[in-house]
């Protein structure tokens, strides 16, 4: 079934929440331009992300590095020293600098439309990305704070 991107994000965040272990259930979430969701743990600059590239018929899964240039770096840099360690939970995860100075660790899935089949597979993907990521995003912000 078609979804309107409303139905389709607010499905990702009741998806994941309950697949989350019970101590990473408490995030938050904002909507986008539409097409967009963040969703993050008390540090808005360093938030997962899904967006949906209705162009590319891709929909992007991942954590986004968007604070400050120095942040940033030092995000990619800690993250690029264990890319062993998120490959092997995250195959498919690539590491980049992105637009504005900021860097994101992501994949994309095929999403020429929002559609259950592509909310399951969202809804997957992101709490694989939360579960193997945000003790690391966790020991890096302990590490700069």
């Amino acid at each position: 079934m078609l979804l309107a991107p409303a139905d389709f994000f607010a499905g990702l965040r009741r998806g994941v929440k309950p697949r989350l272990p019970k101590a990473m259930r408490d995030f938050r979430t904002s909507r986008g331009r539409g097409r967009l969701m963040k969703l993050h743990f008390g540090e808005p600059a360093f938030h997962y992300e899904a967006w949906h590239h209705t162009g590319a018929g891709r929909l992007e899964i991942g954590l986004h590095f968007e604070g400050s240039a120095a942040d940033n770096q030092a995000a990619f840099d800690f993250f690029r020293a264990r890319m062993v360690e998120v490959k092997a939970g995250l195959p498919r995860a690539e590491l980049e600098p992105w637009d504005r100075g900021w860097s994101r660790l992501y994949e994309t899935l095929p999403a020429a439309r929002l559609d259950d089949d592509v909310l399951r597979r969202a809804v997957d993907c992101l709490t694989g990305y939360v579960v193997t990521l945000q003790p690391l995003l966790e020991e890096f912000l302990g590490e700069t704070r």
